[in-house]
């Protein structure tokens, strides 16, 4: 079998208590960031909940150390009624950090360094936190055409409208 497939076995086939660990240390490294991980279809699918601050909820779902989906949720019409955390979002903003979201799983993922890209991952979700209160980083506006910043770039991380990122 060649080099780069058995890496990519190699981020499915992981100990439970090693993705545990690691996703539990990345978040006690933030105090505004909170994780619950549930295993509901056997020891190697993980189910993450990422809680960050008031601002967003995020459903991840990781197959080993690789991100498989991402779905961001929030607004407080969305956590009353009918919570259904596979579901998409009604609200524009998240659905655009939720498309964001899952190009950022694309571009982080790494099979020859599993952990790092699922730590990568995390770090850039959570420059969401300022998502409602850091203006865009071109134009200066907290609000463009009735949006935040929704676009973090990959590297700084720095918030963008999507019609200002470079």
């Amino acid at each position: 079998m060649p080099a780069y497939l058995r890496n990519v076995e190699d981020s499915y086939i992981v100990a439970p208590e090693a993705v545990n660990s690691a996703i539990m240390g990345f978040s006690n490294s933030f105090n505004d960031i909170d994780i619950q991980i549930t295993r509901p279809l056997g020891s190697n699918a993980v189910l993450m909940y990422v809680v960050l601050g008031r601002t967003l909820r995020s459903v991840v779902i990781l197959k080993g150390w690789l991100i498989e989906w991402v779905v961001i949720r929030e607004g407080y019409d969305e956590r009353r009624r009918n919570f259904k955390p596979m579901s998409e979002s009604k609200i524009q903003s998240f659905q655009k950090v939720t498309d964001n979201a899952n190009a950022a799983m694309l571009h982080f993922c790494a099979p020859t360094h599993p952990e790092l890209s699922v730590k990568s991952f995390l770090t850039w979700l959570h420059s969401y936190i300022t998502l409602f209160t850091q203006p865009c980083k071109k134009c200066g506006l907290h609000l463009s055409n009735n949006l935040p910043p929704t676009w973090r770039d990959l590297r700084t991380l720095d918030p963008y409208h999507e019609e200002c990122k470079p």
